[in-house]
């Protein structure tokens, strides 16, 4: 498979900016090469006038919906944020709720599946929060929100159904 197949394939699942330096990672490629086929990948999306675009901020890339459809997106998300919970995103929020804070690969572990779409999901409705892992680069921890308490008419995550049976002992507990 050509390297720049892998890099959109790579923008694509992870549905979070990612560094020069994870690409370089997980691909064995060279900086220099990376860099030179995400210029010409996000080119090459521009110049097709594509329904996606790449992004690059401090060395990260993202994936983005290219803006002559933000109409369209804009009307998805607002019906995505005020219809119901999906089963995939109330799982999703169960496990932050007794698990977190917990890191997206954590989350796909448990589940047996990537979780990106959900858990931007529940970003979007603000039910759940995410912020830099304090010990891994490159890596967001995910947690419940204030939001989340107030929907459930809870003072705190402790007040959740046996709560203490299924926390985790420390919120670091795993790491890579």
């Amino acid at each position: 498979m050509d390297i720049k197949q892998i890099i959109e394939s790579l923008l694509f699942v992870s549905g979070e900016p990612l560094s020069i330096s994870k690409f370089v990672e997980i691909t064995g490629k060279g900086e220099s090469e990376i860099k030179s086929c995400l210029k010409i990948l996000a080119q090459e999306l521009k110049d097709q006038k594509r329904g996606i675009n790449l992004i690059e901020k401090d060395n990260q890339w993202l994936m983005v919906s290219a803006p002559e459809s933000s109409v369209f997106v804009q009307k998805m998300k607002k019906e995505t944020r005020e219809g119901n919970l999906s089963d995939t995103c109330q799982e999703i929020l169960a496990i932050i709720a007794y698990q977190g804070p917990i890191t997206r690969s954590e989350i796909n572990e448990i589940r047996g599946v990537d979780s990106s779409y959900s858990l931007n999901q529940l970003l979007s409705r603000a039910l759940i929060e995410r912020f830099p892992h304090p010990k891994r680069t490159n890596t967001y921890l995910y947690n419940i929100s204030f939001e989340f308490l107030k929907h459930l008419g809870i003072n705190n995550v402790k007040d959740l159904v046996q709560y203490d049976e299924f926390h985790r002992n420390s919120s670091f507990k795993k790491e890579s």
